[in-house]
């Protein structure tokens, strides 16, 4: 009877090599129109966030007597906001054009067949 070990040892496949693993990840991908317009309107959404905190402050402290704002400071609330809305808005695009990419892949497989 054969001892698990052995078993083991015969069943066993070398891991790839380094060379290899890094020629798949590095390789150049070709980005459509929809994911360049996804990655530019979250770098310029990511911008009007923190504008958007700017133009709206919060008020941090209130007049006792009148109810009326005494100090402003940015309002990160605001900002975080905005930024999660453009961030899933952004990767629904993104999205659109990786499933765009998948489709002519298939279209490009199925035209060699």
């Amino acid at each position: 009877m054969k001892d698990l070990f052995d078993e083991i040892d015969e069943e066993r496949k070398e891991l790839p090599r380094l060379k290899k693993i890094s020629k798949e990840v590095q390789k150049k991908r070709n980005y459509n129109f929809y994911q360049q317009l996804a990655v530019c309107l979250f770098i310029f959404l990511f911008i009007a966030g923190v504008i958007l905190g700017n133009l709206f402050p919060a008020c941090s402290e209130t007049s006792n007597l009148f109810d009326t704002c005494t100090k402003t400071e940015y309002n990160l609330s605001l900002t975080i906001l905005f930024w999660l809305c453009s961030f899933v808005f952004c990767s629904l695009i993104y999205g659109m054009g990786e499933i765009i990419n998948l489709l002519r892949e298939i279209a490009a497989n199925k035209g060699k067949k």
